[in-house]
């Protein structure tokens, strides 16, 4: 079973099973561009379907706030978990909108369909998060306040 018997997924159902191929052949697709890799990953997430995205997560991937803090998720169950939650209160609800690479990186612009108490501020109604890539799979997520500060810490250090 390869990748998938590694990473854990062997009671999944098949369908799962195929959704978590799909993504991990994307996102060790030097063909495939990120936005088709974060694209068919939140599609498998917003479906409630967290074993695709358990897969394009490294172990000790990082899920950072707008503002560090103790609500920074540490790593990939962590980061699952958070979005279980999220998921169960209606949180995912959107559209990722935009995926522009920048160097290593990529910022997604996504459009919630509603505004929750508690999440980080939309700019213009629009959430920004920057991956980080580390061997074709996701190292961090960083929520960023707006268009530019997203801009700005894609392009630093690791993004260009």
């Amino acid at each position: 079973m390869g990748a998938l018997g590694s990473a854990g997924f062997t009671g999944a159902p098949a369908s799962s099973l195929r959704r978590v191929a799909g993504v991990l052949g994307l996102c060790h697709d030097p063909g495939v561009d990120r936005e088709q890799f974060v694209r068919a990953t939140w599609a498998t997430v917003a479906a409630g379907e967290f074993d695709a995205l358990a897969a394009v997560l490294t172990p000790d991937a990082r899920w950072r706030a707008v503002e560090d803090g103790p609500w920074n998720c540490e790593n990939r169950s962590q980061i699952i978990s958070v979005m279980r939650e999220n998921r169960a209160r209606g949180a995912l609800a959107g559209v990722v909108e935009d995926v522009r690479e920048v160097g290593d990186r990529a910022i997604v612009a996504f459009r919630p369909e509603r505004e929750g108490e508690g999440q980080w501020p939309l700019d213009d109604g629009v959430r920004y998060v920057v991956l980080s890539f580390d061997g074709g799979l996701v190292s961090e997520m960083k929520g960023c306040a707006d268009r530019a500060s997203a801009l700005a810490y894609a392009a630093a250090d690791g993004g260009s």
